[in-house]
């Protein structure tokens, strides 16, 4: 077993990425209604993605990530193309209030739609890029000998 820095990173990074999927997840809903969305709850997504990927080579997503991007667009794109369907300009909002029995009233906006399909495309695209370095790095990586310090002697 190793000892040494690297333990500390095994151990904290577990925890550290539930919080940070627990904030992507906050950024994502208060969006449209205050800073944040899509972009930085997919970005903060793929923080936990890349310290799930160091820590311990797992992968964040059981999905591929490739099928994010062209999946993220598709939503994107019919939130705004559904409001010229109606007459209304491209990217046209649209809100009220949900009553549900027993939950009270929940407000909803259809450009939530809108950042649900930027947070794929971010999500798809930087988680990707994660998993490609990280095979490439695998792939490049080099071999040392035991009892080598991996420099070659002069």
């Amino acid at each position: 077993m190793k000892r040494g820095p690297e333990v500390f990173f095994h151990t904290v990074a577990t925890p550290v990425v539930f919080v940070l999927l627990a904030l992507g997840f906050h950024f994502f809903l208060r969006g449209h209604n205050a800073p944040g969305g899509g972009f930085i709850a997919g970005l903060i997504v793929a923080v936990a993605a890349l310290m799930a990927r160091m820590a311990r080579d797992l992968r964040l997503l059981r999905i591929p990530s490739v099928t994010l991007v062209p999946l993220g667009l598709l939503v994107a794109f019919t939130t705004g193309f559904v409001p010229m369907l109606v007459g209304r300009p491209f990217l046209t909002s649209a809100h009220g209030e949900l009553a549900l029995p027993r939950g009270g009233a929940y407000e909803w906006a259809s450009s939530a739609l809108f950042d649900l399909g930027v947070f794929l495309v971010v999500v798809g695209t930087t988680i990707t890029i994660i998993d490609l370095l990280a095979e490439e790095g695998h792939r490049t990586a080099p071999t040392r000998r035991p009892g080598h310090s991996g420099e070659e002697e002069r």
